[in-house]
């Protein structure tokens, strides 16, 4: 009586949800009610948090850990993570600074190149070498944390020659948005189609949510690894690049503690740790979220301690959630077969 109770529950509650409308699958709802949560709370406990100033500082922020979220989705999707994408997001605005000293304008893209190598590097060790992702993107954290403090001589900001022009691509206002942030948003729609509609997406999500399928239909899983960390190491060098704009100079000490909210984002976002699932525009909420409480807890006066236990707190909520929802969903499948 209780699977058979429990099954016809479920029932009724996907055809209510039918009947209301298309509807996003559940991992991905998560992070909308979580956001609208959280404003909430802080819009009626933060005096200032409604404030239009302090909209445009979490627009700004936002868009940096979103890149990085984006970047760890594709990791994550592969069963793997990547905690170095702080550490390459920090190398990434040294280089975009350093090179747009030395060429102009055009030598940002140094940033997202740096980025890019950095990722493929982490792929070839793990699809390549079999390294385990922890043991492969904790080397490389430490070791481009190393190289970025060499190269600026222990440490010391990369100031801009041309910061005035830099920085107007960060914050001057252009229908709406900076420069910088149409280049985000028009970075988070491309990896939605890089997801939904190419070849290379529809490989990394298959080999994550059945790899030794994957790899009986003869699709090389080396390549699929290199896709995936290439394209966070991409996205975090893009980050680094927003950075360098929005600083007007580069940062070799900053991002760290990043790779931490990044994953908190992506998983918040729907993208599961078991691989296979991922949705581009859930990351880019689920990061809006993350902003909004570290943003919130700041104008609270609460210590920055507390707000990494939130973030920690977080990731172990999501995680509960996502075993629940895959609890669900398993024998709600396995009561429709005996039915």
């Amino acid at each position: 009586m209780n699977a058979r109770f429990r099954h016809r529950f479920v029932q009724h509650l996907l055809r209510g949800l039918r009947a209301a409308g298309p509807v996003l699958p559940a991992p991905f709802r998560v992070a909308p009610v979580c956001l609208v949560l959280a404003v909430a709370v802080f819009a009626a406990t933060a005096p200032r948090f409604l404030s239009l100033g302090n909209a445009v500082n979490i627009g700004g922020q936002v868009w940096v850990l979103a890149l990085l979220a984006i970047g760890q989705m594709f990791a994550l999707a592969t069963r793997g993570f990547d905690i170095s994408v702080g550490a390459v997001a920090a190398l990434s605005s040294v280089c975009a600074a350093l090179a747009c000293n030395a060429w102009g304008l055009p030598g940002l893209g140094a940033g997202a190149l740096a980025g890019l190598l950095c990722g493929l590097v982490n792929g070839a060790l793990i699809g390549g070498l079999g390294l385990q992702p922890v043991v492969a993107t904790l080397g490389s954290l430490i070791a481009l944390r190393g190289l970025s403090l060499l190269i600026t001589d222990d440490g010391q900001v990369v100031p801009l020659d041309a910061v005035g022009v830099v920085t107007r691509l960060g914050f001057e206002p252009l229908l709406g948005l900076p420069a910088a942030g149409w280049a985000a948003l028009a970075l988070a729609v491309g990896a939605a189609l890089l997801v939904s509609r190419s070849l290379a997406g529809r490989r990394i999500l298959m080999a994550g949510s059945n790899p030794e399928a994957v790899a009986l239909v003869g699709v090389d899983t080396v390549r699929v690894h290199l896709w995936a960390y290439g394209l966070c190491g991409l996205f975090a060098g893009f980050a680094g690049v927003l950075m360098t704009v929005r600083a007007g100079s580069g940062l070799p000490t900053e991002g760290a503690g990043m790779e931490l909210q990044a994953i908190a984002a992506a998983v918040i976002g729907g993208t599961a740790l078991g691989g296979g699932v991922a949705s581009v525009a859930a990351v880019v909420v689920g990061a809006a979220f993350i902003q909004v409480l570290l943003t919130g807890l700041n104008l609270q006066g609460v210590s920055p301690f507390v707000a990494q236990i939130a973030v920690g707190v977080v990731i172990i909520a999501a995680g509960l959630l996502e075993t629940a929802l895959r609890s669900l969903l398993s024998s709600h499948s396995h009561s429709r077969s005996w039915s």
